[in-house]
């Protein structure tokens, strides 16, 4: 499968100003790039731009769940539960490096109705669930519910259930899906705008992008055009006809990060916030941390910009610190995050009772627009979209994403068995290769290969993280980093888990990168900035003060 590397990154620009496509697709979010894999492995020409880094938008800032919806079934929505569900499974089998199972704990505090709601919640979600590899919920004995939540205020505890779902790297699995469409020959290019469409008769012929590295317009011709840009999906519509924008109404949904010493958990586990409004706040085992999640609240700023607010990591650490024994402020978090869900309009009074289901309208020109959704259904939603590309341009070919492996060829064991072999080989820790194979699949052993030609990279960028500088290095080589954001922002996922955002040994970093020093202590010095201004009452990255 070729790679996506700085040099392919040109080869594809050149082919999106050379070539004619069946199908130009506006976003690198998890829509955009299922929906080019999907027409890619039904034969037709892909073209893929995205004006930022790929999954920098909402596709790097969810909760890191594929899950099955059991949030849903309190809406009555059955049929999208089950739909996730089916989802969830499938992506476990054809990415089961990224997508891995998690167990949750559910805690009821209080006799009566939600101790009664609980087990027939988790009842039904395992009837959608049937024969699809996941284990059945269980009551949970009270000395599992002391190993799994140690600090977990275990005298307040009635009853509690564990149950499974699916975790997921969300900006990983955007890159594997990438890696793949590219692999059967979908021209992919970040950092390319779409700033207006060329109609011919009144029909939207090409996508004219700006290179926005490369300071160069591109006509990107094709039969077909999708707009998946997600929350941008308006301001996309707009370029071809103000009238027909949709009406999406974005919500914002922020995270956060703290010390896994401050909050031991061996499971995922679910507790009520306090604010009486129906929701529930999580939190999850991520190494040595543990992320917290998170709020639903009606978003009206910049798009580009959404940020954690002094409100919201109140939302979530009021919840935490009243259901387990601990004593967390925002100053005590090591990172934070603030995403957008593309949200429908659809007359609810709050943003968390909107439907997550996904829509499709077409332009009189023939701009395809999808918003709504969410990970977990991106295939179907991209199987929807290419359905109708096919049908407007008289192709007759089904949907096989369903039996197409993602990133991952072979055996995920024998893989990791190699890995931590060639790891071993080259005096690394042997269980960094779980890392490697989890975040890069087939290419984990690319990745020790530059250990193996520069041991300086073996190094960890920001101990007690796996991440090794080799991740660093491999992300400008093989993976279209452009900025030294993309790579410890997105690539890996520094920004996410390290106080400092993965800048503590900027010398180190810059080598990797193979950055001119003067152009990464400016990079670096925007990076911390924009983790400064995301990151809001939390700690600032040292760069940033």
């Amino acid at each position: 499968m070729p790679q996506i590397g700085p040099t392919s990154r040109e080869e594809c620009i050149e082919r999106l100003a050379r070539e004619t496509f069946d199908v130009c697709v506006v976003g690198g979010g998890i829509t955009g790039a299922g929906i080019a894999l999907d027409a890619a492995s039904r034969g037709l020409s892909v073209a893929l731009v995205e004006r930022g880094d790929f999954a920098s938008g909402t596709s790097s800032k969810s909760s890191k769940f594929v899950h099955g919806g059991l949030r849903y079934l309190a809406n009555y929505d059955f049929g999208l539960s089950w739909e996730a569900a089916q989802e969830r499974d499938l992506l476990r089998r054809l990415a089961p490096h990224v997508v891995r199972p998690v167990q949750f704990l559910w805690p009821a505090f209080r006799h009566g109705l939600e101790a009664t709601l609980a087990p027939v919640g988790l009842t039904i979600y395992d009837l959608l669930s049937t024969g699809r590899g996941f284990r059945r919920h269980r009551r949970a004995r009270p000395e599992s519910i002391r190993r799994l939540a140690p600090t977990l205020r275990h005298d307040r505890v009635h009853a509690a259930w564990t149950y499974w779902d699916a975790r997921a790297d969300d900006a990983r699995l955007v890159f594997e899906i990438l890696r793949t469409a590219h692999g059967l020959g979908a021209a992919i290019a970040n950092y390319s705008a779409v700033r207006g469409f060329d109609k011919a008769r009144g029909r939207a012929a090409a996508a004219l992008v700006e290179d926005i590295h490369g300071d160069r317009p591109i006509a990107v011709r094709a039969g077909s055009i999708v707009n998946a840009a997600g929350v941008w999906a308006g301001e996309v519509a707009s370029l071809d006809d103000p009238a027909l924008a949709p009406k999406l109404r974005p919500a914002k949904g922020i995270h956060l990060t703290v010390p896994a010493a401050r909050l031991p958990l061996r499971s995922a586990c679910i507790v009520p916030s306090i604010s009486r409004d129906g929701r529930s706040v999580f939190a999850f085992p991520w190494g040595p941390v543990v992320g917290l999640g998170t709020t639903d609240t009606e978003y009206s700023g910049p798009l580009d910009s959404p940020a954690v607010g002094s409100d919201d990591a109140a939302y979530i650490l009021s919840a935490v610190n009243t259901w387990f024994d601990t004593d967390l402020s925002p100053t005590d978090a090591i990172a934070g995050w603030a995403g957008l869900r593309p949200l429908l309009e659809g007359g609810a009074e709050r943003t968390a009772d909107l439907s997550r289901r996904h829509a499709i309208t077409t332009s009189p020109s023939g701009v395809i627009t999808i918003t709504g959704g969410k990970l977990t259904t991106y295939r179907r939603m991209a199987r929807d979209a290419v359905d109708l590309v096919c049908e407007r341009l008289g192709v007759r070919a089904r949907c096989c994403t369903a039996r197409l492996p993602i990133g991952l060829a072979a055996s995920p064991r024998a893989l990791y068995e190699e890995t931590r072999a060639l790891a071993a080989r080259l005096g690394l820790d042997p269980d960094v290769a779980r890392h490697l194979v989890a975040a890069h699949g087939d290419r984990a052993p690319d990745v020790l290969a530059l250990v193996a030609e520069d041991p300086t990279l073996g190094a960890p960028v920001a101990p007690p993280l796996p991440d090794l500088l080799a991740e660093i290095a491999f992300a400008f080589r093989a993976e279209m980093a452009v900025t030294l954001e993309d790579a410890l922002a997105r690539r890996t996922r520094l920004a996410l888990q390290d106080s400092a955002g993965g800048l503590g040994d900027l010398e180190a970093v810059r080598r990797a990168a193979g950055l001119p020093r003067k152009r990464l202590q400016a990079e670096a010095r925007v990076y911390a900035a924009a983790l400064a201004a995301e990151r809001g009452p939390v700690p600032p990255p040292p760069l940033a003060t």
